[in-house]
C-alpha cells in the first residue's frame, strides 16, 4: 500500500563528534548549535544511547555530563531541535498585526504591559478622562475612590455646582 500524506522531508541531520577523557564531564568545548532543552539532541556513548536529564543536561552550547565519559570514549550528538534566533527585528518591520495585543486600538488609547489597549497608566476619571486629558475646566462630577491617584497640568477651574473629592487613599497632584 502507498504512502497517503505529505511526503517526507529529507534532509541532512546536523551531528558532532568529540572524545571522552574520563574526567571532564565537558569534554566538547561547545556544541555547533544552541539547543532549546536536551531532549533537543540525542547522545550516544561508542553507540550507546544516553538518557537526556539523566545522563546528560544542555543549557545552550554547553552538554554537560553526569558522569565524565571515559578516556577514548566516541561521543555523537544529533541535533534533532535547534534554538533559532531571530535577532532584532529592523525599524519599521513589526506593526499591528504582529503584536498579540487584545482589544481594539485607536488614536487614544495606549499599549499596556499587559498587551491590552487602555489609557496609559491606568484608568481615567470622569466620563471624558478629563483628569488625563489635563483639561482647563472641570464641568463635571469626578471622585476617587480611595484607590486611584490622578494628576492635572496648568491651572484648572471647577464651573458650577461640580466637585472633585479625593477619598482617604487618593492622591490628586495639579502641577
Amino acid at each position: 500500500m502507498g504512502y497517503i500524506g505529505t511526503d517526507i522531508n529529507y534532509g541532512n541531520i546536523a551531528s558532532q563528534t568529540g572524545t571522552g577523557d574520563g574526567a571532564d564531564t565537558t569534554p566538547i568545548a561547545a556544541l555547533t548549535y544552541s539547543v532549546p532543552s536536551s531532549s533537543s539532541i540525542i547522545v550516544t556513548l561508542d553507540g550507546v544511547t544516553q538518557v537526556p536529564t539523566t545522563d546528560y543536561t544542555v543549557i545552550g552550547t554547553t552538554l554537560t555530563f553526569t558522569t565524565a565519559p571515559a578516556n577514548l570514549v566516541k561521543i555523537l550528538v544529533v541535533f534533532l531541535g535547534r534554538s533559532l534566533d531571530i535577532g532584532t527585528p529592523g525599524n519599521g518591520t513589526v506593526g499591528l498585526n504582529q503584536l498579540s495585543a487584545t482589544g481594539t486600538p485607536s488614536a487614544s488609547l495606549a499599549l499596556k504591559g499587559d498587551n491590552s489597549w487602555g489609557q496609559a497608566g491606568g484608568p481615567s476619571l470622569g466620563s471624558n478622562a478629563i483628569i488625563r486629558t489635563n483639561a482647563k475646566t472641570i464641568s463635571e462630577n469626578i471622585s476617587f475612590a480611595g484607590t486611584e491617584n490622578g494628576s492635572t497640568v496648568g491651572p484648572v477651574s471647577i464651573t458650577g455646582s461640580y466637585t472633585v473629592t479625593v477619598t482617604s487613599g487618593s492622591t490628586w497632584t495639579i502641577i
